[in-house]
């Protein structure tokens, strides 16, 4: 079997972000069931740690418009830098980009090559992010550019569960053909430079969420089925050895 090399990699993510030739809206329906009150615990997990993180410190975001939803309104920065390799998933962050009480700067810039300086950032952020790059090189490149004690934030999909597995087998088009979900061997490779913790999400959420889908339709989704179904999420993610289970993953943590 052939093996892509990184620079190949690349172009093909760029090609398809900047053609948007992603075909979600099957999973999208879904979601807004199965995701509907994990959405709101995210929400309020994330609050804390950017209150905590975030405030007046120089961010740099592996992305480029996350910043909309976990920074604008939330919380003031110092300063926000945000890179993509895609041009057009860069514009989506510059278009809201004005009115700001911080400074915010955009560049084109591969996550796997980072081109700071040392010791550049309080803070490095993304979401849904790491499983499109090299996560070993890339969190080398992070951990350089943080500062001491810097810490990462990152919310990531997850591929340990055999049904998941299944899923992504079944529907290729609704992601790119060289992303990764996370696996465990992602997590030993984080734990090497960042101390971690984690939050994890959604199981039964999609079980009983695509009962509630097949039920409601596209509609209603704040129902008893997908509050059940996050219930049980809530508490068996409090289980260590059932992590392997869900499909989202918030961690975080500050470099060794």
């Amino acid at each position: 079997m052939t093996t892509k090399s990184r620079a190949e990699i690349n172009e093909t993510e760029r090609e398809i972000w900047d053609g948007n030739t992603l075909e979600r809206s099957k999973i999208k329906r879904l979601r807004r069931h199965a995701f509907y009150y994990s959405y709101k615990r995210e929400d309020t997990i994330l609050n804390k740690i950017l209150d905590d993180t975030f405030k007046g410190k120089n961010v740099l975001e592996l992305g480029s418009y996350q910043w909309i939803n976990w920074i604008k309104d939330r919380v003031v920065p110092k300063k926000v830098t945000c890179i993509n390799i895609s041009q057009s998933e860069l514009e989506k962050g510059i278009k809201v980009a004005k009115d700001l009480p911080f400074e915010i700067d955009f560049q084109i810039m591969d996550a796997n090559e980072l081109e700071f300086p040392d010791e550049t950032f309080d803070v490095v952020y993304g979401g849904a992010i790491l499983h499109h790059l090299d996560i070993e090189q890339t969190l080398s490149h992070v951990h350089r550019v943080l500062k001491p004690n810097g810490s990462i934030l990152f919310l990531e999909p997850l591929n340990m569960n055999p049904l998941y597995k299944i899923y992504r087998k079944c529907n290729p088009r609704e992601r790119t053909p060289d992303e990764h979900a996370l696996v465990q061997s992602d997590f030993k490779i984080i734990k090497k430079r960042f101390t971690f913790e984690h939050h994890f999400f959604d199981f039964f959420s999609v079980i009983f969420g695509y009962l509630s889908l097949k039920l409601y339709g596209d509609k209603k989704h704040d129902n008893i089925l997908n509050k059940i179904g996050h219930g049980i999420d809530v508490f068996v993610s409090k289980i260590p050895f059932l992590h392997v289970l869900f499909a989202r993953v918030i961690l975080y943590g500050r470099k060794k």
